[in-house]
C-alpha cells in the first residue's frame, strides 16, 4: 500500500515538474533568453533537457528517501542477487541434507522397530526363563525336602545298624558263653553230682555307670577295678574259689580289661559297664567271668510298646496278674540284653503293684471282649537310666 501511495506521488510531482518546465521553456522562448551567447532555441532545448535531468534526479533522490526498497534496488541489487542466488544455493545444499537426514531417520526408526521388536522377544524370553526358574526353584525346594528326609532315614538306618551290630556282638558273646557253658558241663559232669552250681552264664554280678570325664590312665583303678571287686564279694559270698587264695575267686582275659579301658578312654558321653558270668560255676572252684561295655543311648522312646499280651476280661484275677507279672519279666530281660543298667533292681523298681492292681481294674471294668495290655516306657529310656514302665490296656 506503501508503494502504491509513493508511485502515484511519483507521477503526479513527476507530471508538475513537467508542466513547470514547459511553463519556463515557452517564457524563454517567447523572450528569446539566451544562455551562453547560443541562439534562443537551443537555449530553450537545454532547458528542456535540464528540466528533465532534474525530473529524473529528484525522482530518484525522492525514492531513495521515502523507500527502503528502492534504495536496495538501486544500490545494492548486484549484491542482493548473489546473495540471493548463494541462499539458493545453501537452500539446496540443506535440501540435500535433510533428504538424507530423512533417509538416516528413516534408517534408524526401521532399526528401532528392529530393536523394539527384539526386546518384545527378549522380555517374553525372559518371562519363560523367570517361569523355569521358578519351575526349578521349587523342584530344587523338593529336592532338598527329599534330601533331609534321606538324611533322617539314613541317621535312622545308621542308628539301627549300630544296635543290631550290638546286638550282634551281644548275641556272639552269649553264644561263645553257651559254647563254654557246654563245654563246662561236659568237663564238670561228675563235679556237679557233687557240688552246688552257684553261678550260671550271663548272670550279671554287678553294674555301673561309667562317666565321659574320667583320665585315661585311671580308668581301671577308678572305673574297672572297683566293679571287679564288687563281683569278687558277690562271688566270695556264694562260695567260688580260686585254689590257694581266699580273698579272690574271679578269673577275667586281661585282654578283655584293655579292650574296655581303651573304649571308655574314647567315649564322649556316660555309658554302662557290666561284670558278666562267662561260665557255669560250681561251689569252691573259680568264676571266669568278663566285662560288657555298653555306650549310652536312647533304647526307648516314650510310650514306645516293650511288649505285650492279649487277655481277655472274664480271665482270674490271679492268672491276669501272672501274665502281667510274666509281662514285667520279658520286659527286664530284654532291658538286660539291650544294656540297660540293672544291677540292684527287681521287679518292684520297675513298676508298682498299685499299678498291676489299677490295671486289673481297668481291664475288669471294660465290656467283655478281648484286650491288649501293652507294657510301655514311662518316658524316654537311655541305658543309663532305670528302667521305668507302665501298662496301657488297648481294645483289639
Amino acid at each position: 500500500m506503501f508503494g502504491l501511495v509513493i508511485i502515484a506521488s511519483m507521477i503526479i510531482f513527476g507530471g508538475l515538474i513537467a508542466l513547470l518546465g514547459d511553463r519556463v521553456g515557452m517564457k524563454v522562448g517567447k523572450k528569446r533568453l539566451s544562455l551562453f551567447g547560443l541562439r534562443p532555441k537551443y537555449t530553450s532545448m537545454i532547458i528542456t533537457v535540464l528540466t528533465g535531468f532534474f525530473i529524473a534526479g529528484l525522482t530518484l533522490f525522492i525514492l531513495t528517501g521515502l523507500s527502503e526498497y528502492a534504495r536496495t534496488a538501486i544500490f545494492r541489487l548486484q549484491t542482493i542477487q548473489h546473495e540471493l542466488k548463494t541462499a539458493t544455493g545453501r537452500v539446496s545444499q540443506l535440501t540435500l541434507e535433510i533428504a538424507d537426514k530423512e533417509t538416516k531417520y528413516n534408517q534408524l526408526h526401521q532399526k528401532l522397530s528392529t530393536v523394539v521388536a527384539q526386546q518384545h522377544k527378549v522380555e517374553q524370553q525372559l518371562q519363560e526363563t523367570h517361569a523355569q526358574y521358578k519351575t526349578v526353584a521349587n523342584n530344587l525346594s523338593l529336592a532338598q525336602n527329599r534330601l533331609a528326609n534321606l538324611t533322617k532315614i539314613n541317621d535312622d538306618l545308621k542308628n539301627q545298624i549300630t544296635n543290631l551290630t550290638l546286638q550282634e556282638t551281644r548275641l556272639s558273646q552269649q553264644i561263645q558263653n553257651l559254647e563254654g557253658w557246654l563245654q563246662s558241663l561236659q568237663d564238670q559232669n561228675k563235679n556237679i553230682a557233687d557240688k552246688p552250681m552257684i553261678f550260671y552264664v550271663g548272670e550279671i554280678l554287678g553294674a555301673k555307670v561309667v562317666e565321659d570325664h574320667v583320665p585315661s590312665e585311671k580308668i581301671y583303678e577308678t572305673v574297672v577295678e572297683p566293679l571287679l571287686k564288687e563281683a569278687n564279694k558277690v562271688a566270695l559270698k556264694r562260695g567260688a574259689q580260686i585254689p590257694g587264695k581266699t580273698d579272690y575267686a574271679l578269673r577275667v582275659a586281661p585282654q578283655k580289661i584293655a579292650e574296655v579301658c581303651t573304649a571308655i578312654s574314647k567315649i564322649n558321653d556316660k555309658a554302662v559297664l557290666r561284670v558278666v558270668v562267662e561260665k557255669n560255676s560250681v561251689a569252691g572252684e573259680p568264676l571266669t567271668v568278663t566285662l560288657e561295655y555298653y555306650p549310652n543311648q536312647i533304647i526307648y522312646k516314650t510310650a514306645q510298646v516293650i511288649t505285650s499280651v492279649i487277655v481277655d476280661n472274664d480271665t482270674p484275677d490271679s492268672e491276669l496278674r501272672d501274665r502281667l507279672l510274666s509281662l514285667l519279666i520279658v520286659a527286664n530281660n530284654k532291658a538286660i540284653d539291650d544294656g540297660i543298667i540293672t544291677d540292684g533292681q527287681n521287679l518292684r523298681n520297675i513298676t508298682s503293684i498299685q499299678e498291676i492292681a489299677k490295671t486289673i481294674s481297668l481291664i475288669r471294668e471294660k465290656k467283655p471282649g478281648r484286650f491288649e495290655v501293652c507294657l510301655v516306657a514311662d518316658g524316654n529310656i537311655y541305658r543309663v537310666d532305670a528302667f521305668k514302665v507302665k501298662f496301657e490296656v488297648r481294645s483289639v
